[in-house]
C-alpha cells in the first residue's frame, strides 16, 4: 500500500499546501487507486502522483465541507472528456448527504453528469466495507454530523487511519487502533485550541491511545506557522511523527517525497 498526502492544507489558501486529500493505492496485478477527500486543486495532485483522472476507482468523503469536496465537480467534469470514456465503474461514497450534493452539483452544472462510464453514490454509515481487495472501516467523528474516519487494510494487513477534520472523540482511536500509519489533522498549535479541530498535543494522545505505529500530521492553518508541531505532538506519542506536506509519500512504513 502506497499513500500521499495530496493536500496538507486548508480552506484558508497558501502557496505551498492544497487543502485535503489523501490517496492510497493498493499493489496487485492491477493497483487500485483510492482518494479520501477531493479538496480543491487536488486533482492535479493526483496527476503530480503518477494517475490521471480515469485512475481513480473510488472517492471516500469524511465530510462535506467545500476543502474536502471541491474537486468532485473537477473529476466529474474531467471525465466526461472522450479519451477517459470507458473506464471502470466509479464509487463515490460517504455518509448521508453525498446524493444531495452530488444533485445540487449536477443541477447547477448539468455537464457533471457521466457519459462513457458508469457512476456509483453509496452512502454509508458507520461499518465495514470491502473496495476490491482493500478492507475499509469507517467511524464516526466529532465535527459534522456527516463526519466518518477511514480505516483501510490491504490484502497483506498494511493500515491507514483518515481522521479528516475532527475533534476530541472516542472514534480517533477507535479508527486508528494499531495502524502502521494514521494521518490525523492538528489544524492548529497547541494553545489555540479550536472547537471541531484538534492541536498536536490532542493528536498525539489519540495516536497513543490506539497504539498506532506511525502519525501524520495535517491540515494545518497558517496559525501553525512557526511552532514546532512535532515536539507538541510528542509529549503525548513517543512513536514516528511526521508534518504532512503536500506529495509526501509513505510506502510499507517508510516515507519519501513524490
Amino acid at each position: 500500500m502506497k499513500v500521499t498526502i495530496l493536500g496538507s492544507g486548508t480552506a484558508v489558501p497558501v502557496p505551498d499546501r492544497f487543502p485535503a486529500g489523501v490517496l492510497v493505492v493498493t499493489e496487485g496485478e492491477r493497483n487500485q487507486v483510492v482518494a479520501v477527500d477531493l479538496g480543491p486543486g487536488v486533482l492535479r495532485r493526483i496527476a503530480q502522483a503518477g494517475y490521471g483522472a480515469d485512475r481513480v476507482d473510488a472517492v471516500l468523503f469524511t465530510h462535506y465541507h467545500t476543502d474536502h469536496t471541491a474537486d468532485l465537480a473537477a473529476l466529474l467534469f474531467a471525465l466526461r472528456n472522450p479519451a477517459l470514456a470507458q473506464r471502470p465503474t466509479l464509487r463515490l461514497i460517504g455518509h448521508a448527504g453525498l446524493a444531495e450534493l452530488l444533485d445540487h452539483l449536477t443541477a447547477a452544472w448539468p455537464w457533471l453528469r457521466p457519459r462513457g462510464y458508469s457512476l456509483e453514490v453509496e452512502e454509508i454509515g458507520p461499518g465495514g466495507f470491502t473496495l476490491d481487495t482493500l478492507r475499509v472501516d469507517a467511524v464516526p467523528i466529532r465535527h459534522t454530523a456527516q463526519s466518518l474516519a477511514y480505516r483501510l487494510t490491504d490484502a497483506r494487513g498494511a493500515s491507514v487511519a483518515i481522521s479528516g477534520d475532527a475533534d476530541v472523540c472516542e472514534g480517533l482511536a477507535d479508527v486508528a487502533r494499531g495502524v502502521d500509519l494514521f494521518v490525523c489533522e492538528a489544524a492548529f498549535p497547541d494553545g489555540n485550541y479550536t472547537e471541531g479541530h484538534l492541536t498536536p498535543s490532542l493528536a498525539g494522545a489519540a495516536a497513543s491511545e490506539a497504539g498506532a505505529t506511525r502519525l501524520c500530521l495535517t491540515h494545518f492553518y497558517p496559525e501553525c506557522s512557526g511552532h514546532d508541531l512535532l515536539a507538541q505532538a510528542a509529549q503525548t506519542f513517543d512513536g514516528d511523527v511526521v508534518l504532512a506536506e503536500d506529495l509526501l509519500t509513505f510506502d510499507l512504513g517508510t516515507s519519501t517525497r513524490g
